[in-house]
């Protein structure tokens, strides 16, 4: 890699594992710092702990020895192929006069052949990416594995058997980029990029009982709203923070924040996970152990964006307030020195507040006045009790000064972290893993694994309107996009490559939504299928993850797929029509292809064919029970239980 944080890059996951318990953001003994080349160069008390060039005379790598005195890491001893990497390292380190700042936009637009398409763009860019490693890609996947697993991503279930029939029928040169610009444009697409979003960006937790109905009558309406419309992510941004809707379809954005219930701090460590793709809790009572660029002022500076807010409840629904005074906050440090909070974005800009600090509030500092309690609150009945105030109001309180509008703008104007965060997380949707790793932690302890790609991604994405349609179209057209899952090699490149196609766990919906279009369920343009809201919240509470960190199915997933009643329950249905239909058919040849083709999207081969064959022939007398077990063991299947 090249720049200096390419060659830190290749340290800190040792550094990680071995070093910054002791020298990182909550502790830093002998005053060294290395969760950063930047704390690595300075050194700590002691001095520099590394020459370059030289590993004999270096800290860094003699305190690592056996035998060393003192010995680092103080209770184990570290092997001798982690000791080279430490060697490798110090012996090929550049200066920082000598190593360029890492891939500008400006610079990888300099290498780019010119009058790429967008999806050409990311080819060449992944391909310069193997190049250097000599890497050879995966073949690409045919025409039926294409289908399945575009119709998957896109809307959130298999293909049917019409869909897969006039697809292979399709003899166009350009029948794959007309598939993905035909399914991006359906209602089904909006509807099911809107579940996966809702569970994305709030959390499948915090829904439940009525808050989930709540969410499901207000966000998700919004959610659908926007993927239909194409709406500009930037614009969606200014819709969760600002949440001062100008128009009936925005109303439902309120309640990204509402859903908070009036915690600042929720609302703060909302925003950055979803927006920004960066996890702030940890920072909540020291800089953050690993990422030196997150600071405790950081966090209580977000929280005090948000610390004006109140939820409202206004004639249109949900909606959010804000006062003009208030929302000054102490918080100390683990050695309790004790800060004052300060209007502090991640980027470390500051707002100041134009008429200085406001503690008093007063009803000239409103556009859209508030309740009289809100300027004047009530003495409570008890002593330590907080006045209730009233939440019932025409329009939500606006100030003339208002903290969450300068957040916007800082967010969103001109913050590549946003484009970035975005377009990460379109990509681990697609293919399977972010660019970053896991899409949440996009800090420098979690570098991006192409950060040329993901550098121009972001700033694509950004120059053209924030077209989450646009960057979808360019990742699915992709060659990458196509690559088979499995690779000749003996030893695969691993998953980070994008050398191959990685396998994707289906979520909740679209496992549910495929066992019964399998069985013949009736998919509709809307995206609805027939019977899927009668065991939804079954599938939804065995399967939460949108974009889990690692794959391990549990044990209760297990049991619910091998042997659980709810599965059962769907296939003892009487009326699914497919079992009904098979069990017409008098050649257990054409059942066996038929339920392959189903289930699978492919015919049995030889083997598959025989043993099933064999099973239907030995339960003659029992065909529909045993149609329906060769059907749940191929929903038990992992060809059938991932995207591949």
């Amino acid at each position: 890699m090249a720049g200096q944080a390419g060659q830190f890059d290749k340290l800190a996951p040792l550094l990680k594992e071995h070093c910054i318990k002791c020298h990182g953001g909550a502790k830093q003994r002998g005053g060294l710092d290395l969760r950063s080349l930047k704390g690595l160069l300075e050194g700590g008390d002691s001095g520099p702990v590394f020459v370059p060039g030289h590993p004999e005379k270096s800290r860094l790598v003699t305190q690592l020895r056996p035998g060393a005195d003192p010995h680092m890491p103080p209770k184990i001893q570290l092997g001798g192929t982690e000791i080279s990497q430490f060697e490798e390292w110090v012996i090929h380190f550049r200066s920082p006069e000598e190593t360029d700042n890492g891939p500008t936009p400006e610079k990888i637009a300099a290498t780019l052949p010119p009058d790429l398409r967008p999806e050409q763009t990311i080819d060449f860019l992944l391909r310069e990416w193997w190049d250097e490693r000599n890497i050879t890609p995966a073949p690409s996947i045919d025409d039926g594995a294409f289908l399945r697993r575009i119709t998957l991503d896109l809307l959130g279930r298999i293909p049917t058997a019409e869909e897969r029939a006039r697809f292979l029928a399709d003899t166009r040169p350009d029948r794959q980029s007309a598939l993905v610009d035909d399914l991006l444009g359906r209602k089904a697409h909006a509807r099911h990029f809107a579940e996966i979003f809702n569970a994305a960006l709030l959390g499948r937790s915090g829904s439940k009982g009525k808050k989930r109905a709540d969410r499901e009558k207000h966000f998700l309406p919004y959610l659908r709203w926007v993927f239909e419309t194409n709406r500009p992510w930037n614009k969606v941004g200014h819709d969760f923070i600002v949440a001062r809707p100008e128009r009936p379809e925005e109303r439902g954005a309120s309640w990204f924040l509402y859903e908070q219930d009036n915690d600042a701090g929720k609302m703060a460590t909302t925003t950055a996970t979803a927006l920004f793709g960066t996890q702030l809790e940890c920072a909540q009572c020291h800089d953050h152990p690993v990422a030196p660029e997150i600071e405790q002022k950081h966090y209580w500076g977000l929280v005090a964006f948000f610390d004006r807010t109140r939820n409202v409840h206004t004639g249109n629904g949900p909606g959010l307030g804000e006062r003009a005074a208030g929302g000054y906050n102490k918080y100390a440090n683990l050695e309790g020195e004790s800060s004052e909070s300060e209007l502090v974005f991640l980027t470390g800009q500051t707002v100041v507040e134009p008429e200085g600090r406001q503690d008093k509030d007063d009803i000239k500092n409103y556009i859209v006045s508030p309740p009289g309690d809100w300027i004047d609150p009530p003495k409570p009945k008890k002593s330590g009790e907080k006045p209730v105030l009233t939440t019932k109001v025409d329009k939500a309180p606006l100030p003339r000064f208002s903290r969450r509008s300068e957040l916007a703008r800082l967010a969103l104007d001109d913050n590549p972290a946003f484009s970035r965060a975005l377009v990460n997380r379109l990509w681990s949707l697609l293919m399977g893993r972010g660019i970053v790793h896991p899409v949440d932690k996009m800090n420098s302890a979690h570098p991006p694994s192409h950060p040329r790609l993901l550098t121009w991604l972001a700033r694509d994405f950004a120059e053209n309107g924030f077209d989450v349609r646009r960057t979808c179209r360019a990742i699915l057209n992709s060659r990458a996009y196509s690559l088979s899952t499995n690779h000749p090699a003996d030893l695969p490149p691993g998953p980070e490559s994008f050398a191959r196609g990685i396998d994707k766990p289906l979520p909740a919906e679209p496992l549910y939504r495929s066992i019964l279009v399998a069985l013949g369920s009736e998919a509709r343009e809307d995206g609805t299928v027939d019977r899927e809201t009668t065991y939804r919240a079954d599938f939804v509470k065995t399967y939460p993850d949108i974009f889990a960190e690692t794959f391990s199915p549990s044990v209760q997933q297990a049991m619910f797929a091998a042997n659980g009643k709810v599965v059962e329950k769907i296939l003892n249905s009487s009326d699914l029509p497919l079992p009904v239909r098979l069990n017409e058919i008098g050649n257990n040849e054409v059942i066996t292809e038929e339920l392959f083709l189903a289930a699978l999207g492919r015919l049995p081969d030889r083997e598959e064919r025989d043993h099933t064959v064999s099973y239907l022939e030995a339960r003659a007398d029992r065909r529909p029970s045993a149609i329906r077990q060769i059907l749940w063991a191929l929903f038990n299947s992992a060809e059938f239980r991932m995207n591949h």
